[in-house]
């Protein structure tokens, strides 16, 4: 006779477009996906085992490619909280550069959320008088591979290749995912300074995973502010 194999319990977590998702703790056995995110060296080596974690513990219901980057970080973070423990404790610099000293505190992970704009940017932006084009968020494979790239300029030009949904001139208007990436590229690298800078503003309105927190310097006693962004920051 085997050995009995107990089963884990399930819970649920919204992501922010409403979609209800069930999800198991992970086990001993997946806890190495939990440590490859920790400690990838690149976007899409943490990518990769975020991806894995999640699968296996929403037994494949959730395709991590087609999230949103917030989303994906923020159902990691459930599954960690319910996981390993819903308090994280931190040890975090004094924000005065002249002290060097460190502050200790602790998240709530459970109650980590996802923060929108205040404003909503519009995703139509008119480049002239006869072209424009339709913008999108990047799902999260997309922002880690832009974000795997070392050189700048090719994480700009990847970034707003991803977020282009369409393009349009007086007569056509051209699907993106109709549209080979080298044609994609090329016609950002096209762009003007000007152009460019006004496709950013969509991007910065981007949700991001984020908390505000307080903690106290233990050397100089100072108050400290700072805002956690990304998964990274919650480990």
């Amino acid at each position: 006779m085997g050995l009995p194999i107990q089963k884990a319990p399930k819970h649920k977590c919204k992501l922010s477009d409403g979609t209800e998702v069930t999800f198991r703790p992970f086990l001993v056995k997946e806890q190495k996906y939990l440590l490859l995110a920790k400690e990838g060296k690149n976007g899409e080596e943490v990518m990769n085992a975020t991806k894995e974690l999640i699968s296996s513990v929403t037994e494949g219901e959730v395709n991590s490619d087609t999230l949103m980057l917030a989303d994906l970080e923020y159902l990691f973070l459930q599954i960690r909280a319910k996981s390993v423990g819903e308090t994280s404790e931190m040890v975090l610099s004094c924000r005065d550069r002249n002290c060097g000293g460190t502050g200790k505190t602790s998240i709530d992970l459970s109650k980590v959320s996802i923060k929108f704009p205040e404003e909503q940017i519009d995703s139509t932006v008119k480049l002239t008088d006869t072209l424009g084009v339709t913008l999108r968020h990047p799902n999260a494979r997309q922002l880690a591979k832009a974000e795997s790239l070392e050189d700048d300029g090719d994480r700009l030009v990847h970034l707003m290749t991803y977020g282009i949904e369409s393009v349009y001139d007086e007569e056509t208007v051209y699907n993106a995912d109709d549209i080979q990436d080298s044609e994609l590229i090329e016609f950002v690298e096209s762009l003007t300074l000007d152009q460019v800078d006004r496709l950013q503003e969509f991007f910065e309105s981007i949700p991001t995973l984020q908390e505000e927190i307080e903690y106290k310097c233990d050397s100089c006693g100072t108050l400290n502010t700072t805002t956690l962004k990304g998964l990274s920051s919650f480990f």
